[in-house]
């Protein structure tokens, strides 16, 4: 589609003495509208999560309906992170990004008109595949824009846009749905979070329409490898210079799926926090729902600095390569998990230094295993690709998650009440099944990534 097609080279016309403050100008302005687009991503997603009580309780869809759509947007980000990737190593990024957040945002404002939830399942399937173009598209701007050599750094600091857009998503839908609801009643509170998202959303396709920019040479600027001087190997170069090839490597690269399946495991760990995380200490060690939600809310927080400095680290400290942290910070995730499920009586502290670890460790993974280990492992041509595989990983552990956690809750028939199965010892101690499940999937994804310590950089 020649919309989509990368923008043309342009001669390089600028001086020399100029280039450097041109690619440092450009960046800066790349940097902060990937920033703000891909939260913006996130706000049009998560404006569900927001609005999903007062859904279920308004009777517009029942909590069965919502929980089928959930599923059919984990299985649509995973199916549009793979085609997506592939696609915006082709593409000019600048369009493809802006393409994708518009039709997440249509997607968003049309599910405020109250559709039937058939439409609605279609609808946010739709949006799903749309969410899994944007990280493609800042990956591959990255892999255009920066050196190998500080690829970490603003990777970091481009994924704080998930917890970037978490912030936006919650506050702003809860203030817009708040003043709706008093002055126009429940029913028009959940649309309007659809509807203050949307228009969020949309904002965003006009910033990044503007200020977004597709290469260097689109720009009249050398290539970034040609410019920073780097050494690539002759097997690079072809690749580099050939999209096709690049991807067959990539797609061959047994790595590239290894850190997939890494980040699967791990997704399933990080989105049982998420998901599961305040039933848990709910219901197996009585706290408050307010008092587990600040306890789980902890690792959101924690997570954001933890991801702006692990890519700065890694790039500065261990010299480009991410194996290091990435063991340190998968012993944290185990470790963390443990304390919070292995110890049967509510205490707080031990539950919050656990959320810290556990915080810590998904800021540091939810950058090296959803996508950065895997770009580094591919061509530069190829980055799009490589996250895509990451992606596809990362979301349908995701999926599988949820369902199989599911199963490890039961219910009492005489009062009503959940409870979590397990296996009750003659000494009286109780290992949750889902501790078990949780807790081996962390362990499982620090050997997978392990498995890559000495794979070759396809650079």
């Amino acid at each position: 589609m020649g919309f989509f097609s990368p923008a043309a080279s342009r001669p390089v016309a600028i001086p020399t003495s100029e280039i450097g403050r041109r690619f440092r100008f450009i960046r800066i302005r790349q940097v902060s509208i990937m920033l703000l687009g891909y939260a913006l991503f996130y706000v049009c997603r998560l404006a569900f999560s927001a609005t999903k009580k007062t859904m279920i309780e308004q009777g517009a869809y029942t909590a069965r309906e919502i929980g089928y759509v959930g599923s059919a947007m984990l299985i649509a980000y995973a199916i549009g992170k793979f085609v997506c990737g592939f696609l915006a190593d082709r593409a000019n990024i600048r369009r493809m990004f802006a393409f994708g957040l518009f039709v997440s945002s249509l997607s968003t404002m049309i599910v405020g008109f109250h559709v039937p939830a058939a439409m609605l399942m279609v609808v946010w399937f739709v949006n799903g595949f749309a969410q899994g173009s944007g990280s493609p598209c800042c990956v591959v701007s990255l892999a255009r824009w920066w050196p190998n050599r500080s690829r970490g750094t603003f990777y970091g600091i481009w994924s704080c846009s998930n917890n970037l857009g978490e912030a936006i998503a919650y506050v702003v839908t809860s203030v817009i749905m708040v003043n709706v609801g008093i002055a126009y009643g429940a029913d028009m509170a959940w649309r309007s979070g659809f509807w203050g998202a949307a228009a969020f959303g949309f904002t965003g396709v006009a910033l990044i329409s503007i200020f977004m920019r597709d290469s260097p040479r689109s720009e009249g600027l050398p290539s970034v490898a040609e410019w920073e001087g780097e050494v690539e190997s002759e097997e690079a170069k072809r690749n580099a210079d050939d999209v096709g090839r690049g991807q067959k490597a990539a797609l061959a690269n047994w790595a590239v799926w290894m850190v997939a399946l890494a980040g699967g495991f791990f997704c399933m760990s990080r989105y049982a926090i998420i998901d599961w995380g305040i039933f848990f200490l709910e219901v197996k060690k009585g706290y408050a729902t307010e008092t587990a939600a600040w306890i789980i809310t902890l690792n959101s927080i924690v997570g954001a600095v933890s991801s702006a400095l692990s890519g700065i680290i890694s790039d500065r400290v261990f010299k480009g390569s991410r194996n290091e942290l990435a063991l340190i910070a998968g012993l944290m995730n185990v470790t963390g998990l443990s304390l919070m499920m292995l110890v049967p009586f509510p205490c707080i502290w031990v539950d919050v230094l656990a959320m810290v670890l556990f915080g810590l460790a998904v800021g540091v993974l939810l950058t090296f295993l959803g996508g950065l280990m895997a770009v580094d492992l591919a061509p530069r041509a190829a980055a799009g690709a490589a996250l895509g595989i990451a992606g596809m990983g990362n979301y349908l552990g995701a999926g599988i998650q949820s369902a199989a956690s599911g199963c490890l809750v039961g219910r009492d028939p005489a009062t009503g009440k959940a409870f979590l199965l397990g296996h009750t010892f003659a000494n009286g101690y109780t290992l949750d099944y889902m501790a078990v499940f949780w807790i081996g999937m962390a362990l499982l994804s620090v050997l997978c990534a392990l498995s890559v310590w000495n794979a070759s950089k396809g650079r």
